[in-house]
């Protein structure tokens, strides 16, 4: 009898963790796919010519997967702070954590400079904003998307549907 519910368990869990996971090839092409739209996007804004766009992306990513470890480490700091028993420990995590700060204002600041040497800063200047309307956008889009109700993704393209033979 155990295991028989055992399997039965597993025989209607298995399927439902599947569906719940995303699978990794679909979630890069996801990415790939916004990465795509957001290279279009930025060039457009900042009207970046492709010679300018070659040196401009290379130094960029850079900048992106630096920020994107300083927040990992910021984020880690701000959980074992809320976990600190001591004052002390306390004080001595938020000092990390300002220091980590700091770090941040000085790669977002080192980057505008770095690329502005091919852009010129008045593009450069223009990123932030650039890169906060394009978000602004692709949550629009999503939220569109799943108001409509109507199974339209995002995009305004129509669903996949499978395919009888």
């Amino acid at each position: 009898m155990h295991s028989s519910l055992s399997f039965l368990t597993l025989f209607f869990m298995v399927p439902m963790l599947a569906l719940a996971q995303t699978p990794p090839s679909q979630k890069e092409s996801r990415q790939d796919r916004m990465q795509a739209l957001r290279v279009a996007y930025f060039e457009e804004e900042l009207s970046l010519t492709p010679e300018e766009s070659t040196l401009f992306w290379p130094a960029w990513n850079e900048k992106e997967e630096k920020l994107k470890a300083n927040g990992k480490a910021v984020r880690a700091i701000e959980t074992k702070l809320k976990s600190t028993e001591s004052d002390a420990e306390a004080a001595e995590l938020i000092q990390e954590l300002k220091q980590l700060q700091l770090e941040d204002l000085e790669l977002r600041h080192g980057a505008i400079d770095h690329v502005a040497a091919f852009i010129g800063y008045r593009r450069a200047g223009m990123i932030k904003q650039v890169e906060r309307e394009f978000r602004t956008q692709v949550m629009k889009r999503r939220m569109k998307g799943s108001e409509s109700g109507n199974g339209q993704r995002p995009g305004n393209r129509s669903p996949r549907v499978p395919q009888r033979y």
